[in-house]
């Protein structure tokens, strides 16, 4: 039996990456042959090769703060971009192409429209990114993570990985649990400076004893190393990125972070206070995604501006781990699991569909 192929496209970001690796970890246990297209310079060109996955680099740039020359000559990239996947596609044949975002995306979906492929967009986020904004206008199916961010758009969820599908439920983990209250920190794949700055401080006027785990992202991680020692703060492990982060949910009693929307899923389905940040993008997508998990009682969310070490304090302070448990349960509660196997019967679907027209 000849194997269904599939290119998927995604770059840029972790929030965009891991879904997508994700899903392509599964279609691969389901017997289909998945490449990957994304940039030589992106994080993508480190993570996806480690998971035996062939990925094709194009050369293309976002438009998020580029220059005038960036602007004029971008009709110029962007049709180079198309020309070399239309290239790829020529030379493997896919059966479907699934985009999940990021700039990287707009030539494979363009593409994939000239060369009559049936073409999957999912969105992670409660406000779409301008990339799938535009390539939802041309897709065959659009699919997202919560309602209203695509038109015509069926809800799935966030695709996620099984070790945080598996991990033990929020009343499981709180059994018997004393100590320290325990704290996470993560600032995403690539760390946030803001947090790195203000929560060690933050930490040392807490009047509660607490045990933080920080993870800092690469550039920042000696310098916030640095900023604990000197605020004489011990119970702290400070890491550069967190691979295994099922052992570093399970592990938390309550997490402060960045509110991407992988993030926000994982929280969700695992069950965890939060304490969100969201990133200040103009649309306030970040915001967005954290909305839910506020409304009902799991989550606070402090505005970037408003921001500061009594702000954290004020509210770290108020919090038990009875109380955190009870924000846990209610975090669960929202979570959405079957996300991955969601998308794979679309794209399987899809597939068959147009393997069907064909004949």
């Amino acid at each position: 039996m000849i194997s269904k192929k599939i290119i998927i496209m995604a770059g840029g970001s972790g929030g965009h990456i891991f879904p997508g690796l994700t899903i392509a970890r599964y279609l691969i246990k389901k017997g289909w042959s998945v490449n990957w297209i994304g940039t030589k310079n992106s994080i993508e060109s480190e993570i996806i090769p480690k998971y035996d996955i062939k990925i094709h680099f194009i050369k293309i740039q976002g438009l998020r703060n580029a220059n005038l020359k960036k602007i004029i000559f971008s009709p110029i990239y962007i049709l180079r971009a198309c020309y070399q996947i239309n290239q790829i596609i020529k030379n493997w044949s896919p059966n479907i192409i699934l985009g999940m975002g990021g700039y990287v995306s707009g030539p494979g979906g363009i593409a994939a429209w000239q060369s009559n492929i049936p073409l999957i967009i999912h969105e992670q986020n409660k406000i779409a990114g301008i990339t799938n904004y535009w390539l939802s206008k041309i897709s065959t199916q659009n699919i997202q993570a919560y309602v209203g961010a695509l038109k015509h758009a069926i809800v799935v969820g966030n695709p996620v990985c099984e070790s945080i599908i598996n991990t033990p439920k929020p009343i499981e983990r709180f059994k018997n649990r004393i100590g320290f209250l325990r704290i996470l920190v993560i600032g995403g794949s690539q760390g946030a400076s803001i947090l790195n700055h203000i929560l060690p401080e933050a930490f040392f006027l807490l009047k509660k004893q607490i045990v933080v785990w920080h993870q800092t992202g690469k550039n920042e991680l000696e310098q916030t190393k640095k900023k604990y020692k000197k605020l004489g703060l011990d119970h702290v492990l400070i890491t550069s990125f967190i691979k295994n982060m099922a052992d570093a949910y399970q592990w938390a009693d309550i997490i402060i972070c960045r509110s991407g929307a992988l993030t926000v899923s994982e929280i969700s389905i695992v069950g965890l206070a939060a304490i969100f940040i969201p990133y200040p993008h103009k649309d306030k997508q970040q915001h967005r995604n954290a909305e839910d998990l506020e409304r009902v009682g799991a989550a606070k969310i402090i505005d970037q501006s408003n921001l500061n070490t009594i702000s954290i304090v004020n509210i770290l302070n108020t919090l038990t781990r009875k109380k955190l448990l009870i924000m846990a349960e209610k975090a669960f509660s929202l979570g959405v699991r079957d996300a991955t196997k969601n998308i794979f019967n679309i794209i399987n679907n899809i597939s068959k569909q147009h393997e069907y027209k064909k004949n």
